[in-house]
């Protein structure tokens, strides 16, 4: 089972509302959805933003293209040959604007009955999920969109210059791959989209990934540091950083050993000046003890702020005022 849940979590504060839940049905709808006379691509944001359970089938729809591409409505002939395009966009030639409203990017008429978005915290229980939409910055799209390729290294299919209902509906149907695109004039302004906002569409195949994308940090220092030839400078930089840092190192320790205290670790001067205001009985113990916590929690430098944590961790905190 993938986990929903955690999807949510992984995501919020990356993009805008709540992930959107897509679902194909091909013959009844849930009773939790509500039937909207909206473009078909339009149920994204009242699902994003509105928290409802909308879909859109043959009745309930206002725009007879999506719902031609989504195979809801038979269409027109305009529609059908795409001269809908040629007529009312001059860019395209009919040979373009045909392949636009056919084959692959089409739902085969009679595939589903309707379509469903929900937020995807609120997906009734039983429903099937085909793909999860959410609306977010470049920044965040491209580790988004990253959530097949870093599984099997197949790139997310990019896409502009057809509909967004195709983008949104049929791409993923077909490929069952990522889907990162601006879309369509029509999908941005039905779904409200700022400039610096864009689509991404994540079949639930792959979903999972983006768990272990965002829960996962990545060491970036250690990529920086394998990608840096030998004669960069800068191994010349952190050459000179650690020089200074020795010498900062042999400082501290002169100042641990007047006061008497043994280190094993890198010191703030402040932080030794602190240790040393403790009792004369105790110093060693406590040097060793907060040297420890350092180790566990991942602490290179003893600062004055890791011992109060370590105190406060301790039950020692109310003693902290003797220190300060």
């Amino acid at each position: 089972m993938t986990n929903l849940a955690k999807i949510c979590e992984v995501l919020e504060g990356k993009i805008r509302g709540k992930p959107v839940a897509v679902s194909l049905f091909p013959t009844d709808i849930p009773p939790a959805y509500q039937g909207m006379k909206v473009d078909p691509c339009q149920i994204l944001r009242h699902a994003m933003d509105d928290g409802k359970l909308a879909y859109f089938d043959r009745e309930h729809q206002d725009c007879v293209h999506g719902a031609f591409i989504t195979g809801v409505h038979e269409g027109n002939e305009q529609i059908r040959s795409g001269r809908i395009l040629t007529d009312y966009i001059p860019a395209y030639n009919l040979d373009a604007a045909h392949a636009m409203n056919s084959g692959q990017f089409v739902l085969p008429q009679g595939t589903v009955r309707a379509i469903g978005a929900a937020p995807l915290d609120a997906v009734p229980e039983g429903v099937e999920i085909n793909w999860i939409a959410v609306v977010c910055t470049p920044q965040w799209a491209g580790q988004i969109a990253a959530a097949r390729a870093v599984e099997d290294g197949v790139q997310p299919n990019a896409a502009a210059g057809g509909s967004f209902c195709t983008d949104l509906f049929v791409t993923p149907w077909f490929d069952e791959n990522v889907v990162m695109t601006p879309g369509d004039m029509g999908g941005r302004m039905n779904n409200k989209l700022k400039p610096e906002e864009m689509f991404v569409i994540i079949p639930m195949r792959w979903a999972e990934n983006l768990i272990k994308i965002f829960g996962e940090m990545p060491d970036v220092k250690g990529i920086y540091e394998a990608t840096r030839p030998a004669d960069s400078e800068y191994w010349k930089r952190q050459a000179a950083k650690e020089a200074k840092a020795r010498q900062r190192s042999d400082a501290v320790s002169v100042k641990a050993k007047e006061r008497g205290l043994q280190i094993s670790m890198a010191w703030e001067e402040s932080a030794i000046e602190l240790v040393a205001k403790s009792p004369k009985f105790v110093r060693g113990m406590a040097v060793g003890k907060i040297e420890d916590f350092a180790q566990e929690q991942g602490y290179e430098l003893i600062t004055p702020a890791v011992i109060e944590e370590q105190m406060e961790s301790s039950g020692l905190g109310k003693y902290l005022k003797y220190l300060r």
